[in-house]
């Protein structure tokens, strides 16, 4: 009779911790995907790493994939334009202020 083991491997990473850059290999994300994601240039990858704040934008994507339906690229054009909006509602208060 053949012994199998499972090994379970937990990923407690969170990136509001940690600064600089991380490892492809330290995430629970696929290599695969982060390298389609950084081919249609929604995060850069430089030597098996990225940074922190971009692993937010890949969580966003992937429930926007999954809840929406959408294919990658169009995830990644969602998320764009969520920011976009942020970035202008920020600034209209920012001016609302002044």
């Amino acid at each position: 009779m053949n012994k199998y083991y499972l090994q379970i491997i937990h990923h407690d990473w969170e990136p509001e911790k940690r600064e600089g850059f991380v490892c492809i290999d330290d995430l629970p994300f696929q290599p695969v995907l982060l390298e389609r994601l950084a081919a249609i240039g929604f995060i850069e990858i430089k030597n098996k790493m990225f940074t922190a704040n971009q692993v937010d934008r890949i969580r966003k994507l992937l429930r926007i994939r999954q809840s929406l339906g959408v294919n990658l690229s169009g995830a990644a054009i969602i998320i764009e334009l969520m920011e976009r909006m942020e970035e202008m509602h920020d600034e209209i208060e920012r001016r609302r202020q002044d």
